[in-house]
């Protein structure tokens, strides 16, 4: 199958940024929001990938901590979460 647009971006972005790219990222069409967690052995990018910001507030509200980066691939913003049921602009990448 060949790769998305936002699988080509996120995967060019990991790269450059040596984020490690877990196998199951490539299961399912990438969507343009993305997570970064710190790992033991350095940044991981979350398998899963979004296209709604509530679906990546309810991950975070399940799965999450304090400790990662959501990336807008769309607009190329860093977004922040304060453990409520919102995401605001952090900055650019």
């Amino acid at each position: 199958m060949p790769k998305s647009k936002y699988q080509e971006i996120i995967e060019e972005w990991c790269q450059t940024k040596t984020v490690t790219i877990p196998t199951g990222f490539y299961r399912h069409t990438a969507g343009h929001l993305a997570i970064i967690k710190p790992t033991d052995s350095g940044l991981q990018l979350v398998a899963t990938t979004w296209t709604v910001k509530a679906d990546v507030i309810n991950y975070l509200l399940n799965y999450g901590s304090n400790a990662h980066m959501i990336l807008d691939f769309k607009v190329r913003k860093e977004l922040d979460w304060k453990g409520g049921k919102t995401l605001s602009v952090k900055g650019s990448f």
